[in-house]
């Protein structure tokens, strides 16, 4: 089926760079964008006349918020409570637990994705906080995304978050890393899982990609493993780095090197 779209403005390319068109169409067949210009005169099955709008290639949001828990309870913080919403010593001592239930995750990936397409995004790289789960993301809660994104028709690069270390602040307010080792191997695990099943799922839109948590909470085994399995896998790798003074000065401390020349020494 082969279907025009007509505009006031259309964003399109001339071979050189992005240009504004006035009055103008686009023309696709199935997956196939097959013009983009003022005059096309063969005919079509269908002619969408969009009125005085802008036509414009998807966005691409690298660092698309995927989550509302993130936002609410950040944004409801006062501004002494926000200067440091991590773990407290105490909580995680307690044991740490999930604050939202299976059922309100699969719809925070919903309603994200429905307003990254209603922005205008069309490719994403979601990121969601760690700070409101028992430990990392889950497997279920990204299959759960997966398939919102790819009903929704979003392409997306995907992949359940992993990490063997928590920031946790002590009562003297020092901030330390809390280990869990073998929880990060089963993360890492759970995400190579989710990606040999979801990779190149509805029609290429679900794309896999490893997504360790920040560098400070990661052992040097977890860090060099992601890299193999991205070689592997032929997959990317979203982690955070060179973004803050505890995370530089653990680096450091422990490595001898700055975070960005740890990395490259193990092959990054």
């Amino acid at each position: 089926m082969k279907t025009k779209l007509k505009g006031a403005y259309v964003i399109g390319y001339n071979g050189e760079d992005h240009v504004i068109l006035k009055d103008a169409e686009v023309v696709y067949e199935g997956t196939s964008i097959i013009y983009v210009g003022t005059s096309y005169i063969e005919p079509v099955d269908e002619t969408i006349d969009c009125g005085n709008s802008v036509i414009s290639p998807g966005f691409i949001d690298l660092n698309a918020l995927g989550d509302i828990d993130h936002d609410i309870i950040h944004i409801e913080a006062d501004g002494e409570k926000s200067k440091n919403l991590l773990w407290s010593e105490k909580y995680m001592k307690n044991g740490p637990k999930e604050v939202m239930t299976e059922e309100e995750e699969a719809f925070k990936s919903q309603y994200a994705y429905t307003q990254l397409i209603l922005n205008g995004i069309t490719t994403a790289m979601p990121i969601t906080s760690v700070f409101y789960k028992k430990w990392a993301e889950t497997y279920e809660e990204l299959a759960s995304a997966a398939n919102h994104a790819g009903t929704l028709g979003l392409r997306i690069y995907l992949g359940p978050s992993y990490q063997s270390g928590m920031r946790v602040v002590q009562p003297d307010g020092t901030i330390r890393l809390e280990w869990d080792e073998d929880g990060g191997r089963r993360g890492l695990e759970s995400a190579v899982k989710f990606i040999e099943e979801f990779d190149g799922t509805y029609d290429d839109l679900v794309k896999g990609m490893l997504a360790p948590e920040r560098i400070e909470c990661q052992t040097e085994e977890s860090l060099k493993q992601t890299k193999a399995y991205s070689e592997t896998l032929g997959v990317p790798i979203k982690l955070h780095a060179a973004q803050g003074s505890f995370e530089y000065h653990t680096i450091v401390e422990k490595h001898g090197v700055t975070p960005i020349q740890y990395l490259k020494d193990l092959g990054f």
